[in-house]
């Protein structure tokens, strides 16, 4: 009885899971989507197992161990949520399905009777362990490539290192769970396989039901993980309100600014740190304010030397500042700045009576080439990608 309140309990925990998604499912609809599809199942299969098991009804029945292959179809959609967390696509791909012929093939030759009564099949239980478990390890496999590559052992995203962490994080923890649910989901079907029962996974069903309460409750408490890489590359990317009283807390929680003192240092540079240590904070400040407030970089030469004059410092200084206060050295903290304006001006409506070209020399592109580059790598979408999303 306790063992089906809890799976009544989870039930419900998913469908409240399900609810916040929805709420953020405009800023990043496709890959919420698989996640969302993952939830839906898993919840109702929660739900029916509960509500039969506490005589709530009785036309579902969570016994009839055939239908339960068809649960195997968010082993795909997990891979296809990891795929397009990192590489986001605009519409729904029709070549997905293809992940879905195992599935349908699995089911058919545990149904047509001239199998399953064929010599080669009287081992059908070990034999379905068998192909469950290359199915699932294949794509286990395929995520820990594409997250690798893409996201655990990347090295030159040009984003915020506090996002960065976020979005590997969240893979990790997303990626561990599904690796424990894998484990323990084989061992379920193995048992089964040994006592000749019906296979249907839900001999350890308790330990899966933890892992997805473990799921529900990350996703309910750090929501922003749904907004996904290109989307928060998007919100993160614009600094601080230039109105805001910059404070030695307030410049830390922008990722482009450190202010730890580094002993590494020649006997020139620690000299000068003797000099502006104590004007680090103002310093920053005032950069920021050149760029946000008066879009300082939009000159298309703009140098450290022009930011020393227009601040009324040696150039030293501004060198000196990126070279030890800077997580990024000036030509990208200029790069970023100008995609943080043109962000603003798109949004602002400045492409409907202009071009992007148009766009890319206003925020102090050479041409219209670097200035696509660098917004596609920045923010994880073209210009014209951009522009449509905004509509």
């Amino acid at each position: 009885m306790a063992e089906s309140f809890l799976f009544l309990f989870t039930g419900i925990v998913g469908i409240i899971t399900i609810a916040i998604m929805l709420t953020s499912y405009r800023s990043n609809p496709f890959y919420n989507a698989f996640l969302l599809l993952i939830i839906i199942v898993i919840s109702i299969r929660f739900i029916v197992h509960s509500t039969y098991k506490l005589g709530l009804q009785n036309f579902f029945s969570p016994d009839k161990g055939i239908y339960s292959i068809f649960y195997l179809v968010v082993v795909p959609c997990f891979y296809l949520y990891y795929k397009n967390l990192v590489l986001p696509n605009k519409t729904y791909d029709l070549k997905d399905l293809k992940h879905l012929i195992f599935i349908g093939l699995l089911y058919f030759i545990n149904t047509n009777p001239h199998i399953t009564g064929s010599h080669i099949f009287q081992y059908r239980p070990l034999i379905n362990f068998t192909l469950i478990g290359i199915f699932i390890l294949f794509y286990l496999t395929q995520i820990v490539r594409l997250l690798s590559k893409n996201i655990w052992f990347k090295k030159d995203l040009l984003i915020n290192n506090t996002q960065l962490r976020l979005v590997k994080n969240w893979t990790i923890y997303l990626f561990t769970q599904n690796v424990l649910a894998v484990i323990t989901l084989l061992a379920s079907i193995y048992s089964e396989v040994c006592s000749k029962s019906s296979l249907s996974g839900k001999s350890m069903a308790v330990l899966l039901l933890l892992y997805w309460l473990f799921i529900y409750f990350k996703i309910l408490t750090a929501p922003e993980i749904l907004y996904g890489l290109p989307i928060l590359n998007k919100k993160i990317l614009k600094f601080n309100s230039p109105e805001e009283d910059y404070t030695q807390t307030s410049v830390t929680k922008n990722g482009n600014w450190i202010l730890e003192i580094s002993d590494k240092k020649n006997d020139q540079d620690l000299k000068l740190q003797e000099k502006i240590m104590s004007n680090i904070i103002s310093y920053i400040q005032e950069i920021d304010k050149l760029s946000t407030d008066k879009h300082f970089f939009r000159s298309p030469k703009a140098t450290p030397a022009d930011v020393a004059n227009k601040l009324g410092v040696p150039t030293s200084h501004i060198v000196y500042l990126f070279k030890y206060h800077s997580n990024i050295p000036f030509s990208e903290y200029r790069m970023l700045s100008r995609i943080k304006d043109s962000i603003q001006l798109i949004e602002e409506g400045y492409l409907k009576t202009n071009t992007l070209e148009s766009l890319a020399y206003k925020t102090g592109f050479a041409s219209y080439n670097p200035f696509f580059s660098a917004f596609k790598k920045v923010t994880g979408y073209s210009p014209q990608d951009y522009l449509k999303t905004t509509k």
